[in-house]
């Protein structure tokens, strides 16, 4: 019998109770890093919640079953002084003393992509964390339980989406957010820059983190946005053509990079990711009526247009987009 989604056998403490449907590239890839891989670092003693894929000598990615939305991913660089964070997600359980089994005792700069609870839920656990600018205040303003509470648990106040301890979420305790510029250079000692790169569209201070070292490309959520009307800060960062216009001047330095990792589904992808997101955004500037599918993405009706060979699609709403002529129109 066809099961949707096909179960991924791993003993990982949550367990999901409602998942989506199952995207068939992003789920085969999940399946097999896993359940096979011997990538995998499991620590149950420390934290449960959590399992640990080392993908570079110095890179750990830290997978989380995903709570009312997709599976999460975390990643700790381990240089030479000290170790940064890049995401913290629902910080279930003991994140840092499984950050501390990793690195040992080194500093931790924690740096979020982006202000969406998914990815700085976590933060909790740490006194200071870093991101763009125009996310600051939204982090600032959207710390504590009740906004946790509200988006894990359903209309009956039931964890319908994916069972967890609820003693494992973080006690919350009140953090410092540091917003900074487009392209500021976080030092990991002996000259190990990690550098951040502005990707707006999804939120205003939606950022990548690019690791100069090893070309690792940390990018968030770049596959939608929202528009003005979801956000009263930086409309201009909040559209395909801001995403757009980020991309493309990435794009005389897509050598540096060896491998995009995202906040969610498959990493490790090819640097022509990005080159594919490009281009999809510019097909949906120039014809946003030209839409593959509509979806409701947590209560936001929304046009997706699918990105070449990445089994995923560039989701926007009407005010998300200022079209724009085709430079390039021609007959078919």
């Amino acid at each position: 019998m066809m099961q949707d989604p096909r179960p991924i056998n791993t003993n990982i403490k949550t367990k999901l109770i409602n998942p989506e449907k199952e995207k068939p590239s992003r789920w085969s890839f999940l399946k097999i890093l896993r359940e096979h891989s011997d990538l995998r670092l499991f620590y149950p003693e420390i934290n449960p919640n959590a399992e640990v894929y080392k993908m570079r000598d110095n890179l750990y990615c830290i997978y989380y079953d995903g709570i009312h939305c997709g599976e999460m991913w975390c990643y700790l660089i381990d240089g030479p002084q000290k170790a940064m964070l890049i995401d913290t997600a629902f910080g279930l359980g003991d994140l840092k003393g499984l950050i501390h089994k990793l690195i040992g005792d080194k500093e931790i700069i924690v740096c979020n992509t982006h202000c969406h609870i998914d990815h700085v839920s976590g933060n909790s656990h740490f006194d200071k964390v870093y991101c763009h600018y125009a996310d600051q205040k939204y982090i600032e303003e959207h710390q504590g339980k009740d906004v946790v509470d509200e988006f894990v648990y359903d209309e009956k106040g039931e964890l319908g989406y994916t069972w967890f301890d609820v003693s494992d979420l973080p006690p919350f305790t009140p953090y410092e957010v540091e917003g900074v510029e487009n392209h500021h250079q976080f030092d990991l000692g002996d000259g190990y820059i990690v550098e951040l790169i502005h990707l707006p569209g999804h939120t205003p201070g939606q950022s990548g983190y690019l690791d100069h070292q090893t070309g690792c490309f940390f990018i968030g959520d770049v596959t939608s946005a929202f528009g003005s009307e979801a956000w009263d800060v930086y409309p201009e960062f909040c559209t395909i053509n801001a995403l757009r216009d980020a991309l493309q001047d990435f794009m005389p330095r897509l050598e540096e990079v060896s491998g995009v990792f995202p906040g969610h589904g498959t990493i490790d992808l090819h640097p022509k990711t990005l080159k594919y997101i490009l281009d999809t955004a510019n097909r949906v500037i120039y014809h946003p009526e030209w839409y593959d599918t509509k979806v409701d993405f947590f209560g936001t009706p929304m046009y997706a247009k699918f990105i070449y060979q990445q089994g995923s699609d560039l989701k926007y709403t009407k005010s998300a987009v200022i079209k724009e002529e085709d430079p390039e129109e021609r007959e078919f």
